[in-house]
């Protein structure tokens, strides 16, 4: 009798799957007369599977006008800096870094920043990286090594800070 009763419940389980899983999946249907299917062109601009498509080049901004985006930032970043705003600042002073990756002015102020926030570290390694950029601007990596020196002896160094200040001497020295 256990047998039976398992067998059952078994049948009955099968079953009930089968009904789930039946209401589940979706039938495709023809249409009952043929003028009845109506084709239809998607909008224009929308891109279609298989079609050759024509790429636009993308217009970048001229170099006079990348230049004239990057001053602006700037100008605006170091505001920022100036009254405290200190998140506003270093993100606009990254839209500009997007734009001029290779300008150390910029990687100079994002460490003036990060030093005003108390990220040392970050702030020294934006100093480093601005003077791998500064290799003819003396005064900029002058000013580099003095954040690095004011890094350093927040972070306990005293005679790599001392060292640091020696080269922004030096580099004073040389402008």
């Amino acid at each position: 009798m256990g047998r039976r009763h398992s067998a059952e419940r078994t049948l009955i389980f099968i079953l009930l799957a089968g009904l789930i899983f039946s209401a589940c999946s979706t039938r495709y249907t023809m249409p009952e007369r043929e003028d009845a299917v109506v084709l239809r062109t998607p909008p224009e601009g929308v891109p279609q599977i298989g079609a050759k498509t024509v790429s636009h080049p993308t217009q970048s901004p001229s170099p006079s006008s990348s230049l004239l985006i990057v001053a602006r930032l700037t100008e605006s970043a170091e505001g920022h800096l100036k009254a405290g705003n200190l998140d506003r600042a270093f993100a606009t002073a990254e839209r500009a870094v997007r734009i001029d990756a290779s300008n150390p002015r910029l990687w100079n102020l994002l460490a003036r920043v990060q030093l005003r926030r108390g990220n040392v570290r970050q702030a020294e390694q934006l100093a480093r990286k601005s003077n791998l950029l500064a290799k003819r601007d003396a005064s900029l990596q002058a000013e580099n090594w003095r954040i690095i020196a004011k890094t350093l002896r927040k972070k306990g160094a005293a005679e790599a800070a001392e060292d640091a200040e020696f080269k922004a001497r030096a580099f004073d020295a040389y402008d």
